[in-house]
């Protein structure tokens, strides 16, 4: 079953020289939709309902949507367990959910991206490529960041948006060279936006040596313990704070 995700433009984006020879014909442009296939594609899009349903419940109780930060993403966001601590004292409203795709989060973009009034947003994801059998490619991976980067600047065309560089981990090892692919392809295309900026959070991740620290993360290999989330802070928090005072 083949599902057409709508996007509101129509554009063509070059890529580099050297992405194009990569891709060839995998992302060069696209317009009106992506196609995207799955064995039962509404199933798998909207598998994270009850937890959409969970935010459009707290956004009615939600008097107040204006905040420093507001945080977009999937588990490297939403398990970060003291995310308010560490980015304190910026007040932020955290729009996350485990397993999120770009994929989904067009489709759930007006409950968790649409309606608030941030000074800055983050976004983190990472599972459009993760090694199972819904993976898209690279060029559909970066098709999808270049859609949800372009609805976030239409709605907030003022705001800063701060992309963070998807993250290397021992559970996704197999695919670190597609990890790598598509963070040097989002470094590459944000470095031509205005107002966005892409933030490494992974070479902090490696010791002295270049090898991936083992003492980041929790017993999954997957997801960071504190320690790799201090790693995180250290390097996007400052550029948060920057802004603030701006």
């Amino acid at each position: 079953m083949r599902q057409y995700f709508g996007v509101l433009f129509l554009t063509i984006l070059s890529l580099p020289m050297f992405a194009q020879a990569q891709l060839q014909q995998d992302s060069v442009r696209f317009c009106e939709y992506i196609a995207v296939k799955h064995a039962d594609a509404a199933g798998w899009v909207t598998r994270y309902q009850t937890e959409i349903d969970k935010y459009v419940d707290e956004n009615k109780n939600l008097k107040d949507k204006s905040c420093d930060v507001l945080f977009l993403g999937s588990s490297s966001i939403n398990l970060w367990d003291n995310i308010y601590q560490d980015m304190a004292p910026m007040k932020i409203i955290r729009r996350s959910y485990g397993g999120a795709a770009l994929r989904d989060m067009l489709y759930n973009y007006s409950v968790i991206a649409r309606g608030y009034n941030p000074h800055s947003i983050v976004l983190y994801v990472e599972n459009d490529i993760c090694n199972s059998p819904e993976d898209i490619t690279i060029g559909q991976t970066f098709d999808f960041f270049r859609v949800f980067i372009s609805k976030i600047k239409r709605d907030y065309p003022l705001v800063p948006l701060y992309v963070l560089s998807i993250k290397p981990s021992y559970a996704r090892e197999k695919i670190s060279s597609k990890q790598k692919m598509v963070n040097t392809l989002l470094e590459e295309y944000i470095s031509t936006l205005n107002n966005v900026f892409y933030v490494d959070v992974a070479s902090c991740m490696y010791d002295e040596k270049g090898v991936l620290r083992k003492d980041i993360f929790k017993k999954d290999n997957l997801h960071m313990n504190q320690t790799g989330y201090d790693l995180w802070t250290a390097r996007l928090k400052p550029l948060l704070l920057q802004h603030k005072k701006s």
